[in-house]
């Protein structure tokens, strides 16, 4: 299709924002929803399920932005990084095409809209631990923080990482069910998180909904940390094909989660084996009709090792197209995860050192090389900030005591700003 046959988000004011009217994740197992991961949240009730796509709270934020006005609490990600000559996720999605709702099409002004982005976090059950997630999102973590007491010393910041998850997981899967099959069809693009999807049996029950529901204009996404047998992934690679090859579904994507390279990753992403992960990857890499993807967090721990990981990008992009996404921890994460709470000196070579190791050989690239280049200048920034930088002290510690690992070993750079707080 070219481009002037394609439909495009028509709110164009100075903060409006394509995820604001298209997009919801719903937090089944937390009991919560919000438009993008960078936002603020709404409670998810079954008696207001069917409303989640439209909650007061997003309602407002949508009036904000038709007047041009940023939703300070919730949007405050994206507007400090424009601020600072960045790429948001905001500009770097609102030209994607045919993604907005179809009530935009009769009222461009329309705040009451149908999603047609859906991601769906199902339950927490994960096989790892890494460090900027949390309860609700890992039962490694979940059942770590049942085994041990939080810190004595912790913050009230670090208290909420170490907390217990309390589920009300149960009767919202049954929402989320009675609303699949009027609801599933709509949609444009629909993307599985966990946890862990491969390891739920509600994954399962997924494809077989899309199966008995089907919507060949979708496009399905799954997040996967690939931490699994082979032999796991094998099975749904079998139902993917068997999917598209009915027309059950449009496009079938495989979003890997992966944020730098080495040892320092297999401390962040804890559990993580990093042998069994590249084994799984370059399988999918062999299975073409698979849309494939990386996903990376950038996080205080990540930056240095960046490089290694883009390296082996490039490396697997000469096989086939391998699409690039990525972002810094989100606001809810707590900020000792930040790396702007270190000088921005401290990141100067690192700077150079990624954008040098880029892929730029396509426009999308291209567009990545400068979405990178506006998360990286944020870092530059950045001032010590001493409580914080205490505080990361604190929970490495604390996560080293329970997993019987050594940050020190493995950060000695940053072994050496901490112990000058």
């Amino acid at each position: 299709m070219s481009k002037k046959n394609k439909n495009y988000f028509p709110i164009r004011t100075d903060t409006s924002c394509l995820l604001k009217w298209s997009a919801t994740a719903l937090y089944l197992n937390s009991g919560v929803s919000s438009t993008c991961h960078r936002t603020s949240s709404s409670p998810l009730t079954p008696e207001n399920f069917d409303n989640f796509h439209n909650t007061e709270v997003v309602l407002e934020d949508r009036r904000k932005m038709l007047k041009g006005e940023w939703p300070e609490t919730n949007c405050s990600y994206c507007r400090v990084l424009e601020e600072n000559s960045g790429i948001s996720d905001r500009l770097h999605l609102i030209d994607t095409p045919d993604l907005h709702p179809p009530e935009l099409y009769e009222n461009p002004n329309s705040i009451n809209v149908s999603p047609t982005i859906l991601e769906v976090f199902l339950s927490n059950l994960c096989n790892l631990g890494c460090l900027y997630c949390k309860s609700g999102l890992s039962s490694t973590i979940n059942t770590e923080n049942k085994r041990f007491d939080p810190p004595k010393n912790a913050s009230s910041t670090m208290k909420k990482h170490f907390s217990i998850e309390k589920s009300q997981y149960s009767e919202l899967l049954q929402s989320f069910w009675k609303w699949f099959p009027k609801g599933f069809p709509k949609l444009k693009r629909l993307n599985i998180l966990g946890g862990e999807p491969f390891l739920q049996k509600e994954f399962d029950t997924i494809l077989d909904y899309i199966e008995e529901n089907p919507n060949p204009d979708c496009e399905l996404n799954v997040i996967t940390n690939l931490s699994y047998p082979k032999e796991k992934l094998e099975y749904f690679v079998e139902r993917f094909k068997f999917l598209l090859a009915k027309r059950k579904i449009k496009r079938i994507d495989i979003m890997c989660s992966i944020d730098c390279w080495g040892v320092e990753q297999e401390y962040v992403r804890h559990g993580l084996d990093l042998k069994q992960w590249e084994e799984n990857f370059e399988y999918l890499l062999a299975q073409k009709f698979l849309f494939l993807s990386i996903n990376q967090t950038i996080s205080i721990l990540t930056v240095k090792t960046i490089p290694e990981l883009l390296e082996k990008l490039k490396k697997w992009k000469k096989v086939r197209e391998v699409h690039h996404s990525f972002n810094a921890v989100t606001p809810d994460t707590p900020m000792y995860m930040q790396p702007t709470i270190l000088p921005g000196s401290v990141w100067i070579n690192d700077f150079d050192n990624i954008l040098n190791s880029m892929p730029y050989d396509s426009d999308q690239d291209i567009k990545n090389y400068e979405f990178m280049k506006g998360i990286l200048e944020t870092f530059l920034n950045g001032e010590e900030n001493p409580k914080h930088l205490k505080e990361l002290r604190i929970f490495l510690n604390e996560k080293d005591r329970r997993r019987n690992t050594d940050w020190t070993m493995i950060f000695p750079w940053l072994k050496k700003y901490i112990d000058n707080v």
